[in-house]
C-alpha cells in the first residue's frame, strides 16, 4: 500500500471517529384527553338554571305591584277609622319591614268600629298594630304595674296576658300572719317583662279603677303576693 492511499485511510477513520451517531429527537406528544366527571357538570347545569330563573323572577317581580290601605287627613289615637280617613295606594311586591293592611281587607277593618291605636298622619300606611277594638284599660278600668320577686309569684306557670290571677297584701317580713283573710284585688294579666333592677318581673295588671289606689299603693311596699286563679280567663 502506498503511503498516500495509506494517508487517505487514516483520515477516512479518524473523521469516522468524530461523527458520533446522535440520538433522535423526540417525537411530538400525543394529546391527552381531560376526564370528564359527571357530577361536576351536572352540578354547573344546575347553577346555570337556578340562575337563569332567578333572573325571570327579578325581571318579572319589580313590575308587580299591590294595593294597601293609606291614611289620609289625621287620625286621632281611639277615633274610629272611617273610609273618608282611608285611601288606596300602590305598592311594590317583595319583602318589606312594614305590614301595610291589603285594600281587599277594607271591608274588614274601615267603618267597622275599628279605632286608631295612635296618631295616624296623613300618607301613612295602615298597619295591622295601628288599630283595634278597644283601646286599654277600657272605661272604668286601669292598669297598674307590680314588681315582683320569684317567692312573690308562682315560678312552675309562666304568667301570660289574660290570665286571672288575684294580689294578696301579705305581712312585713318575719311578721306574723294576719288573723282576718287578707285583701285581695282581683286582676287580669296585661303582659310582663324583666326588671332592669334585680331579679325582679314587673308585670301589668288590669283593675277596676276603684281599685287602681289600693293596689298601687300596697305594692309600691313590695308587700304583695301574686296567685293565679285561671289561665288566660281574663
Amino acid at each position: 500500500m502506498s503511503s498516500s492511499t495509506k494517508v487517505a485511510t487514516q483520515d477516512q477513520q479518524a473523521r469516522s471517529a468524530t461523527n458520533v451517531q446522535r440520538p433522535a429527537p423526540p417525537g411530538p406528544l400525543k394529546p391527552t384527553r381531560a376526564r370528564r366527571r359527571p357530577a361536576l357538570i351536572a352540578l354547573g347545569l344546575a347553577l346555570v338554571a337556578l340562575s337563569v330563573l332567578a333572573s325571570v323572577y327579578l325581571v318579572t317581580s319589580l313590575g308587580e305591584t299591590y294595593q294597601a290601605l293609606a291614611i289620609k287627613g289625621t287620625i286621632a289615637r281611639g277615633a274610629e277609622i272611617t273610609p273618608t280617613n282611608i285611601v288606596t295606594v300602590e305598592l311594590p311586591t317583595g319583602p318589606s319591614a312594614l305590614d301595610p293592611v291589603s285594600a281587599d281587607d277594607f271591608d274588614k277593618v274601615v267603618g267597622t268600629g275599628m279605632v286608631a291605636t295612635a296618631d295616624l298622619k296623613d300618607g301613612q300606611l295602615l298597619t295591622t298594630d295601628s288599630f283595634t277594638e278597644e283601646l286599654q284599660p277600657a272605661a272604668g278600668r286601669s292598669i297598674v304595674g307590680i314588681a315582683l320577686a320569684p317567692n312573690q309569684m308562682p315560678g312552675s306557670e309562666a304568667l301570660e296576658a289574660g290570665d286571672a290571677v288575684r294580689v294578696i297584701e301579705t305581712p312585713a317580713a318575719g311578721g306574723e300572719p294576719p288573723t282576718e283573710a287578707p285583701l285581695a284585688i282581683a286582676a287580669t294579666v296585661m303582659g310582663s317583662k324583666p326588671s332592669p333592677l334585680g331579679d325582679q318581673e314587673i308585670i301589668d295588671v288590669e283593675v277596676p279603677s276603684s281599685n287602681a289606689a289600693a293596689l298601687a299603693a300596697r305594692a309600691a311596699t313590695g308587700r304583695v303576693a301574686l296567685v293565679i286563679d285561671a289561665v288566660g280567663a281574663g
